[in-house]
């Protein structure tokens, strides 16, 4: 199993020479699995416009079946939907897996005025699929599986388990003021890479962010340590942290957790 960083800022989209190193895409992320060639992506923020291009000039290489998985329906984690390449053209198919009702969702970003085009536009073979939290997905011989995350109208982690490896992504979601998500924490447990929301600093959370749905990395931390992961990713990144200050939060986080890593665009993690 291979995961690959499409995007990795929360809110909104940032460029400029103070963003180089971590990227300003907002989330996408591809799980390149070992037993399929079709495509896994989770979230289809801004960064998923580059990964469709890539796979539609690398179309011979794969199976050119995507399946898309959507944590929310909050506009960074959408906004990048219709400019995703393969799902205009007839070749392809596009299966999309989300809690909510996503026809819908996505429909409404693409009509007038928000968008020019609206989804039957696209020519991709589609299929949307209902998500609850009591069954696993297949997806070649992988299991993927959810459950609900604290955040405003709900969002939703994912959990990949493939030949005994595992990934687990939970962004878009707050800490419990009382302690650990005892839930989240039994749902990564043991897994060999967590991807936790980390978007504010401790400070920042405690002057007046608190409810806005998000956490900190002392907490990602808390919690990677409780689940006994192997390896703790931070994400969601702010727009207001630029490379400096990222860099900063990445090499305090590492003090508490050596083997951390800030998620950068373009970043591989091969498992």
């Amino acid at each position: 199993m291979q995961v690959v960083f499409w995007g990795t800022r929360g809110s909104i989209p940032v460029s400029g020479p103070k963003y180089t190193e971590f990227g300003g895409n907002t989330p996408c992320l591809q799980i390149k699995l070992a037993s399929t060639t079709d495509t896994m992506i989770i979230d289809s923020g801004s960064g998923i416009r580059e990964l469709g291009l890539q796979l539609a000039r690398t179309a011979d290489l794969h199976s050119r079946a995507v399946h898309l998985f959507l944590t929310h329906a909050h506009w960074d984690h959408i906004q990048g939907f219709p400019f995703f390449v393969p799902s205009y053209i007839p070749t392809f198919s596009l299966d999309i897996y989300c809690t909510k009702d996503a026809k819908a969702i996505l429909q409404n970003q693409m009509r007038p005025p928000f968008f020019p085009v609206t989804l039957d536009a696209m020519l991709a073979k589609r299929g949307f699929h209902l998500l609850s939290s009591d069954a696993g997905v297949p997806l070649g011989e992988a299991t993927v599986r959810n459950i609900p995350l604290p955040h405003p109208q709900e969002s939703t982690a994912f959990r990949i388990d493939e030949h005994g490896h595992s990934v687990v992504f939970a962004t878009d979601t707050e800490h419990h003021a009382e302690g650990i998500n005892e839930t989240l924490a039994e749902f990564a447990r043991d897994a060999d890479v967590l991807i936790y929301d980390a978007q504010y600093t401790s400070e920042e959370y405690k002057a007046g962010k608190q409810g806005w749905g998000h956490s900190t990395y002392m907490e990602a931390i808390k919690l990677a340590r409780a689940a006994n992961v192997g390896r703790l990713v931070l994400y969601s990144h702010d727009p207001g942290h630029d490379d400096e200050m990222l860099l900063a939060i990445e090499n305090a986080a590492k003090r508490e957790m050596p083997g951390l890593v800030a998620a950068r665009d373009g970043m591989i993690i091969d498992l």
